[in-house]
């Protein structure tokens, strides 16, 4: 049936058009796929480079290093914490951590366990996060989920936002 209808249009002006249409409409669909595919190389790109700094600020926060901690940071910082408390942070001397207390408190280090991207654009990546502490003799303190912000500033991916939730996990004393 249909090569009838294909055999009876032959010689109508909209089949001649017809193979311009095709290629026509081949070509719009090539360049939006090849669109969708440089987003998202663009996508994977700005998640790697935000990963990198969410890295960077655990790496920093294990060998207790303030100024590497800042310089892996965006300003203002914002916290909220697992009770819903809002912390304000408009400078590196704001963030700086008494890592002395830290350390004698038992915590040793902590590891990011899992930090997933769920949100990317050009100049901010939202990560679900889950990461634990850990006493010195490596035995687990306390694993928390949350939601870290690595925003991109003038070229400089940083962290910009924490807001963790109450532990999923705590060693009792």
């Amino acid at each position: 049936m249909h090569s009838r209808l294909l055999a009876r249009n032959d010689n109508s002006p909209l089949s001649l058009c017809r193979p311009a249409v095709v290629g026509l409409l081949t070509l719009v669909v090539g360049v939006w796929m090849s669109g969708a595919a440089s987003a998202q190389d663009d996508d994977r790109q700005h998640e790697t480079e935000a990963r990198a700094a969410l890295e960077e600020y655990f790496r920093a926060l294990n060998a207790g290093d303030n100024e590497a901690i800042a310089a892996v940071s965006n300003f203002p910082r914002l916290s909220v914490g697992s009770n819903g408390q809002v912390l304000l942070r408009e400078t590196p001397e704001e963030i700086a951590i008494d890592f002395e207390a830290v350390r004698q408190s038992g915590l040793d280090h902590s590891t990011l366990d899992l930090a997933d991207a769920v949100h990317v654009s050009p100049d901010k990546v939202h990560f679900r996060i889950v990461f634990t502490r850990y006493a010195v003799d490596d035995s687990p303190i306390t694993t928390m989920p949350g939601l870290y912000v690595v925003t991109q500033q003038d070229g400089h991916w940083g962290l910009q936002l924490q807001s963790v939730l109450p532990p999923t996990f705590t060693r009792e004393p």
